[in-house]
């Protein structure tokens, strides 16, 4: 029997059973090791707040990354803090040590190692004050050092390649100056070891206003979360002091470690390190604060953390064959699922949004690749503060399901604060009080420096001012790509449909936002004949370039403006009327002949194009995100169907890994088949790196977030689709495999749960909060 059947038989008894304690997750989720690693590629993550750590054994040490949300420095790069060794004497984790157990304790969020003479590391991040926490017992008498290893101890240039990791731009052109690594201040302080990074200068953004035209205006009207940025950790022990200062080499870095040592033998240790970020011209003020509260650390109960945790498991779960044991393909697909949000909430209270391009839990990067990135922990490809929405949005959408309200608002809260940004950019380059977002773009609001000016660069071709005007992307692959921000504003107010959360911060974000594809088209070409928008020149995603009313465009801003119409709020920009002549006013989804088969009809990427750059299929966007063509939807479905299968100028644009969506269009589609062996490729174990939910780099950078992300909505849209029928529809099982067991818990709308038993094609103890939700599910593609 499955675990949740364990928990007591019968519809009532087994809710009520829930009621009373959280959910647990399968005890088989739990990650165990029992050899240790041979380098930070075998890492395990662990977090809370705001902080990841990736965590591993090697050769008798216990090394850990960390990682905080918001630490960017000068360049844009997001920092680690350090990296922490900790070496015990005698060695319970020697390399000829009788016994070794890394273990990853999923429900509780902590890790432990065991070694010899029962010693036992538990690790541990407070999820309220992103401290972290080290216990160590044994039976043995031991002596311990705890070192803070730091690389970024002196100026230098950065190599060739090396700019990846900043916003200075994808590849090094000489127009671009190779950017500068500016130093860390380490010391002992109080103790203990203070180690952070302050900017003392914004190059970057000097750069960009510059670059971008934008010299007349007051630097300090861009949102800049680079300024005067600090950030750093303070590691202690009321039984550690300060040891000697030493030096080596990791995997080619050079570091630098300032060392605690043990003043005797204990049988037991407690070490601490505090972690701060925020923006401060008075560093000493600054680091005095953050070592007074450090210093409290040790007051700190982990029961609170254990409790966040295991309220976090009950919000939402979707449990996969869990008796069928750890090479189960489906038991891999419902873990690593699990895995997924476990690495979303690590960064649960940060005010930035976890990045798409290994989160917080990066590693060295010639574990991802020695040829092409010989570089220091510090690298990951596509920059730190760069803002992909095409990547991020991957993240967020499968946190309406799940519930995860809170972590979502991290990515509202970005648009939000770089609004005044966008806006000071339709004003200057348009004359139209709208938001001028482009897709990539900088934590200021500003377009990332290489992408703006990419054809200038790379190609030295001088701008057509008709058809890039000053402030649109000079770059074939981004250049009129302004809608990906439209999903995040429909994330928004489908956060106000499913929970009813106040959404009243960020309205003025959907408004402006949208206020660009009506305002700033109009005054370009007017409108037609029909009283619709000519939305040229347009993008469909990457791929469909210099485009005439993009499919993913105007099913976009159909489905937005009809979610944001049917929340009958209060909007300032604009008003009822307004929305829905708005909404009167966007195209209708294009339609051709498929390309290669006359007779057949499909969903068109655009009324046309001039050329194509990448290679996503978005006319499926009609499917995905925006739900015009699905089950259960007015429309015909073999239209959408066709796009996929039968339009020979797309065929090639499938995939089963990274940011594509393939999964997603085959679930929302009723295809189960296609969608299982897509899912299962997606979800099951790593074989890349030792921990199962790492994969990479795909198109990005390893671990592969977004390829997850897209992964989770995959699979809860084989299980549950909300999208049909003006969101009131609840449909169970759409695409699910018969050979798939176990249960579930999903958000709806309307402030709705779901809640249900599976064995292959059928439900039982179904529950549906409120009741009077029953009646809209229905099952399967009926």
């Amino acid at each position: 029997m499955g675990f949740f059947r364990r928990l007591a038989s019968g519809t009532s008894l087994v809710y009520l059973t829930q009621s009373a304690l959280a959910i647990q997750l399968p005890p088989g989720y739990d990650t165990v090791w029992t050899t240790q690693s041979n380098n930070s590629a075998g890492s395990m993550p662990v977090g809370g707040g705001d902080v990841g750590l990736n965590v591993w054994a090697e050769a008798g040490d216990i090394l850990f990354y960390i990682a905080k949300s918001g630490a960017f420095d000068e360049n844009n790069s997001l920092l680690k803090l350090g990296r922490v060794r900790l070496s015990m004497d005698p060695n319970p984790f020697e390399m000829n040590a009788n016994s070794f157990e890394q273990h990853l304790n999923i429900n509780d969020g902590y890790i432990t190692f065991t070694g010899d003479n029962n010693t036992l590391i538990k690790l541990w991040v407070d999820t309220v004050t992103s401290g972290i926490h080290t216990e160590i017992t044994s039976d043995n008498h031991l002596n311990l050092t705890a070192y803070f290893e730091a690389w970024r101890l002196t100026e230098r240039p950065m190599g060739s390649g090396e700019e990846v990791q900043t916003s200075w731009g994808v590849n090094s052109v000489s127009e671009i100056p190779l950017p500068t690594q500016y130093p860390d201040k380490i010391d002992y302080r109080h103790n203990g070891v203070l180690s952070y990074h302050h900017n003392h200068d914004t190059p970057l953004t000097t750069f960009q206003i510059s670059e971008q035209g934008l010299g007349d205006a007051d630097p300090s009207s861009f949102f800049n979360p680079m300024k005067n940025n600090t950030f750093g950790a303070f590691m202690w022990s009321r039984q550690l002091h300060p040891g000697a200062i030493t030096s080596g080499a990791y995997n080619g870095t050079n570091f630098t470690a300032y060392n605690l040592v043990s003043d005797r033998l204990s049988k037991s240790f407690k070490l601490y390190i505090g972690t701060e970020q925020s923006a401060s011209t008075n560093i000493d003020q600054w680091a005095e604060s953050f070592i007074k509260d450090a210093l409290k650390m040790e007051m700190a109960s982990q029961h609170n953390t254990i409790e966040w945790w295991n309220a976090f498991w009950d919000r939402s779960y979707i449990i996969i064959n869990p008796d069928a044991g750890p090479d189960d393909s489906g038991f891999q697909v419902g873990k690593n699922y699990q895995y997924f949000r476990y690495m979303m909430a690590c960064n649960a209270k940060g005010e930035y949004p976890t990045r798409f391009n290994g989160g917080l839990f990066t590693f060295d990067p010639s574990y991802v690749n020695p040829i092409w990135y010989p570089y220091t922990p510090d690298f990951r490809k596509w920059s730190g503060g760069t803002f992909t929405a095409q990547n991020q949005r991957l993240l967020y959408w499968p946190l309406l399901k799940t519930g995860d309200y809170d972590i979502m608002q991290q990515a509202f809260n970005f648009y939000q604060n770089i609004l005044p940004t966008s806006r000071a950019l339709g004003k200057l380059y348009f004359g139209l009080d709208v938001a001028l977002t482009s897709e990539q773009i900088d934590n200021t609001g500003l377009p990332n420096v290489y992408e703006y000016n990419a054809n200038v660069f790379s190609n030295s071709q001088t701008r057509d001012p008709v058809l890039y005007p000053a402030g649109i992307d000079f770059n074939d692959w981004l250049s009129w790509y302004q809608d990906t921000a439209n999903e995040f504003v429909d994330m928004i107010l489908q956060a106000k449909m499913y929970n009813g959360l106040d959404i009243t911060p960020w309205k003025p974000f959907v408004e402006y936002q949208l206020a660009w594809f009506d305002e700033y088209y109009q005054q370009r070409n007017g409108l037609e004949s029909n009283g619709t928008l000519i939305i040229y020149p347009g993008s469909g995603a990457e791929t469909y370039k210099l485009a005439f009313n993009s499919a993913s465009t105007v099913s976009g801003l159909r489905k937005t403006l009809s979610d944001l119409l049917s929340l009958n709020q209060n909007w300032s920009k604009g008003n009822a009327t307004y929305y829905a002549q708005y909404l009167s006013r966007v195209p209708a989804t294009p339609l051709h002949s498929c390309p290669g088969y006359s007779t057949l009809t499909c969903v068109a990427p655009a009324l046309n194009y001039s050329f194509t750059e990448n290679n996503e299929p978005t006319a499926l966007y009609t499917v995905f995100p925006w739900g015009e063509y699905g089950l259960g939807q007015p429309t015909n479905l073999s239209y959408a169907i066709n796009a996929y299968f039968n339009d020979t100028q797309s065929a090639t644009y499938h995939g089963t890994y990274g940011w594509r969506q393939d999964q997603i269009w085959f679930a929302r589609l009723g295809l189960t088949e296609e969608a299982t062996a897509n899912i299962i490729s997606r979800l099951t174990d790593s074989t890349t790196y030792r921990f199962s939910a790492f994969k990479g780099p795909n198109y990005d950078w390893s671990p592969d977030i977004n390829h997850y992300g897209s992964g989770a909505i995959g699979l809860q849209e084989m299980l549950m689709q909300t999208f049909a029928l003006n969101n009131t529809q609840i449909r169970l099982l759409p695409a699910w495999p018969s050979e798939w067991t176990g249960y579930f818990k999903l958000q709806a709308p309307f402030s709705t749960v779901v809640t249900a038993n599976i064995t292959g094609p059928s439900v039982s103890n179904l529950v549906v909060v409120p009741a009077s939700r029953l009646s809209d599910v229905v099952y399967g593609t009926e």
